[in-house]
């Protein structure tokens, strides 16, 4: 069945198309029940007979529907649109960080802000047992208001998920892939979403990421066995703190970098990690206009008048005594 712009099928008018990729169809849409506008993302006729894309598609909408976090998409259910399985979504006026990085690094308090978010939520996905495994710019929406939202789990894996890929199986772009999992050793392990919030971290406060070599194999073996630059070669703003906290999320063993999302977000709310401008010196104070400053309180003591009139009574007095000398000693 094709669907089209104004059609109405299980509940939900068909409003404007979004985007299409090789993994699903995107349509705005209104809820007619609940009048809420929502986004369906159905998945194509041509993966509608492979097996892998289609239980990843379900796993995604099964793990959505049970992560509820302010930085992680709301799933509002899964259903059937004209014969496609289809998960219906928030619709947010949005861009993914992938299409914010064109334009360059962000500032670096806002690339704080941003990065705190993606944490929060992939700590919320690890205490319910869930790594994503696909972190990148590229799954992370940020709205006009720089709310964040991790998107992107058709890769995620639950602990209790019996389909869980063999170790070291790559799912997503190397660009932001932790470096066991090359080596073949990763299991179900939320260090290797450390390592790839890491990675976008680099590239958000730099505008590029940690590793950017010619090809996919180059930039693999660059995880492997390179120690990326420090992020203030490329951007002196950063400071040494804020180095530190960013290399040791891309720490090469896993045992050396952040042992948790969260132990990654209390590190960067610790003092002098970001860097803020010192306050602008205080203004001088005002000239006072001299005709208008008041006189200093009188102190206590005689008054001008009471010295004056004690100051001429002795120049009388010494006056009389010249005299009556005078009349003394004359014949």
């Amino acid at each position: 069945m094709s669907l089209s712009i104004g059609q109405v099928v299980n509940g939900y008018e068909l409003l404007d198309y979004i985007d299409s990729s090789n993994k699903r169809i995107a349509f705005r849409a209104r809820n007619v029940r609940s009048m809420r506008i929502e986004q369906l993302q159905i998945l194509p006729d041509s993966l509608r007979d492979d097996p892998e894309r289609s239980a990843r598609f379900f796993r995604e909408s099964r793990i959505l529907a049970t992560l509820q976090h302010p930085n992680i998409l709301t799933c509002h259910g899964v259903l059937e649109i004209g014969g496609h399985l289809a998960i219906s979504v928030e619709a947010l006026e949005a861009v993914t960080l992938s299409d914010r990085l064109e334009l360059g690094p962000l500032p670096i308090e806002e690339a704080v802000r941003a990065i705190l978010q993606i944490l929060a939520a992939a700590d919320a996905a690890h205490s319910a047992g869930v790594v994503h495994r696909e972190i990148s710019p590229a799954n992370i929406l940020i709205t006009p208001e720089n709310l964040v939202k991790l998107t992107g789990f058709s890769a995620a894996k639950s602990v209790d998920d019996p389909s869980v890929t063999r170790a070291g199986t790559i799912v997503g772009s190397a660009t932001y892939t932790a470096p066991e999992v090359f080596h073949g050793s990763a299991a179900l392990d939320p260090r290797i979403d450390v390592y790839a919030i890491g990675c976008v971290f680099y590239a958000l406060v730099t505008g590029q990421p940690p590793f950017a070599q010619k090809n996919e194999y180059e930039v693999m073996m660059a995880h492997v066995q390179v120690v990326p630059d420090p992020p203030s070669t490329h951007n002196p703003a950063i400071n040494s703190v804020l180095d530190a906290v960013i290399g040791k999320a891309l720490e090469k063993r896993p045992e050396a970098r952040y042992q948790s999302a969260r132990e990654f977000y209390h590190s960067i709310l610790n003092p002098g990690t970001v860097y803020v401008p010192p306050p602008p010196a205080p203004a001088p104070p005002p000239v006072e206009d001299f005709v208008a400053r008041p006189l200093p309180p009188p102190q206590p003591g005689m008054s001008p008048a009471a010295i004056a009139i004690i100051t001429g009574l002795l120049f009388l007095l010494i006056a009389i005594w010249v005299l009556l000398r005078s009349g003394a000693s004359s014949p």
